[in-house]
C-alpha cells in the first residue's frame, strides 16, 4: 500500500502518511520456507523500510499496534495514540495451533509467519543433526530425526520438499555418523487431498514427486495431541518425532478480530468490493487479515501474495481517490495462475490451461517471486542465494543465541 500511495501523492496536498509495524522492515513472507532450510541468507528477505528511496515522504514508528478505534478513529500503539482520516489495515494474521487442545504443545511446535521462525526452525534441523550424530540409542536417534508436517496446503507443500532436500542433499553430506534410512519426513493433512484448491493434473505431478521422494503423505489425518519426543494422529495413534512444523492455517491478527467491525470466524475483517471496510468510511483492510468474497463462488478467497499485491493496489489507489473526490475503484479477484515450488530445482506451474512441471517451472518460480521482493538490492541478493546454493548447498550454520 505505501508503494503504491506515497509516490503517487502530490507534495502540495499536504498528505502526512505513517506506517506503524512491529518490525523496521518489510517481509517477503513467501520466501520464508527457503530462508528456513537454508537456501536464502535471513536478511535477504527482508527490506528495511527506512532505505525506501522516498522515505522522506512519510513516517515510520516501530511500535505494535495494541487496539483500533473505528469509532473515535485511533489506533493505540505502544509508543502512543495515532489518530487518522485514513487508515488500511494489513496486520496480517497468526499461525492456527487451536486444533490442538493443549496449550503447553505450543513449546514442542514450530510454526512459520515471521523471520524469527525460519531461523529457529533451520537452527533445530541443524541442532537435531548435532545431537543424532553422538547418540548412540537407535530408538531416539530415529526419534530425533523424524520430522512432521501438519498442512498439505501451498505452504505446506513447499516446506516438506525444501525440508526434504535440506536433510538429504546437505545435512547428510556433512553428518557421516547419522544414517540417511533413520531419517523419516511425513506430511500430515486433515482433508481427503493435498493443496485442494490446486489443478487435478498438477496436484497427481506432486504427489507423485513426493512418493519418490519418500515422503510420507498422510490424509485424513489431524495431529490431537503434541508431546516433546511423540505427537498423537487422530487421537488414537502415536508417532514419535523430534519436530512439528506447523502449516495448517491461520487466524486474523487479534487486534483486528476485536475490531468493531464485521469478522468472520478466524477474526479477519469483512471488506466490500474495493476492500473498504463497510459502516467506518475512508477505512480499507487488505491481506491475511481481510475477507474477500469471489463473486462467482461465493467463498472467501485464499490468502495469497499474488492477490495480496493487487488488493494493496487497489486499496491505495481508493484512499487517493478518496481525497481527490474521485470514484473508487472495484477489485477484481482472478486466479489465472497456480505455482508451487517444490525444492531447488523443480516446481509445477499453470497458466490458464498453459502447464509446465520441472525445472522450467521452476525458472518461472524464481523470476516471479524474485520481481515481487522489494528492491533491486534485494532482489539481487536473493537470486544470487538461489543460485549459489544450487551450484556449493544450502547453509548449515548453527547460531547459538537463536532460541
Amino acid at each position: 500500500v505505501l508503494r503504491n500511495l506515497v509516490p503517487a501523492l502530490n507534495r502540495n496536498e499536504n498528505i502526512e502518511t505513517t506506517m506503524v509495524s512491529d518490525e523496521n522492515f518489510f517481509l517477503f513472507s513467501p520466501l520464508l520456507h527457503e530462508v528456513a532450510m537454508g537456501a536464502v541468507e535471513t536478511r535477504h528477505a527482508a527490506y528495511a523500510i527506512r532505505r525506501l528511496q522516498w522515505r522522506d515522504r512519510f513516517d515510520f514508528v516501530q511500535a505494535n499496534v495494541e487496539k483500533i478505534d473505528l469509532t473515535s478513529r485511533l489506533v493505540t500503539t505502544s509508543q502512543g495514540v495515532l489518530g487518522y482520516d485514513y487508515l488500511v489495515v494489513a496486520l496480517g494474521a497468526a499461525a492456527n495451533t487451536s486444533q490442538l487442545n493443549c496449550p503447553e504443545a505450543v513449546d514442542h511446535v514450530f510454526t512459520l509467519k515471521t523471520l524469527h521462525d525460519s531461523m529457529r526452525i533451520r537452527n533445530h534441523v541443524i541442532g537435531l543433526f548435532e545431537r543424532a550424530s553422538v547418540e548412540t540409542d537407535s530408538v531416539k536417534r530415529r526419534q530425533l530425526l523424524s520430522f512432521v508436517i501438519a498442512g498439505g496446503g501451498y505452504i505446506g507443500v513447499q516446506v516438506v520438499t525444501e525440508l526434504r532436500e535440506f536433510l538429504f542433499k546437505n545435512l547428510t553430506r556433512f553428518y557421516r555418523r547419522v544414517d540417511p534410512g533413520e531419517i523419516r519426513v511425513v506430511m500430515i493433512e486433515a482433508g481427503p487431498d493435498i493443496i485442494g484448491r490446486i489443478h487435478p493434473k498438477l496436484r497427481q505431478y506432486i504427489k507423485r514427486y513426493l512418493q519418490r521422494s519418500g515422503i510420507e503423505v498422510r490424509v485424513n489425518s489431524r495431529v490431537t495431541r503434541v508431546e516433546a519426543d511423540y505427537l498423537e494422529i487422530n487421537g488414537e495413534e502415536t508417532m514419535p518425532a523430534g519436530t512439528l512444523l506447523w502449516v495448517v492455517g491461520v487466524v486474523a491478527n487479534p487486534v483486528v478480530a476485536v475490531m468493531a467491525a464485521e469478522t468472520d470466524d478466524i477474526g479477519r475483517v469483512v471488506v466490500d468490493g474495493q476492500m473498504a471496510v463497510p459502516g467506518y468510511p475512508g477505512v480499507y483492510a487488505v491481506g491475511d487479515c481481510a475477507r474477500f468474497l469471489d463473486p462467482k463462488t461465493g467463498e472467501a478467497i485464499p490468502a495469497r501474495a499474488h492477490t495480496t499485491v493487487r488488493q494493496a493496489k487497489v486499496a491505495a489507489g481508493n484512499v487517493l481517490a478518496d481525497i481527490r473526490g474521485r470514484e473508487r475503484k472495484q477489485y477484481h479477484y482472478s486466479n489465472p495462475v497456480d505455482i508451487v515450488s517444490l525444492g531447488a530445482s523443480r516446481a509445477v506451474f499453470r497458466y490458464g490451461r498453459f502447464r509446465l512441471y520441472g525445472f522450467a517451472a521452476r525458472v518461472i518460480w524464481v523470476v516471479s517471486y524474485s520481481y515481487l521482493v522489494t528492491g533491486t538490492y534485494n532482489r539481487l541478493r536473493v537470486v544470487g542465494d538461489w543460485f549459489l546454493s544450487l551450484v556449493f548447498g544450502r547453509d548449515t550454520t548453527f547460531l547459538k543465541h537463536i532460541r
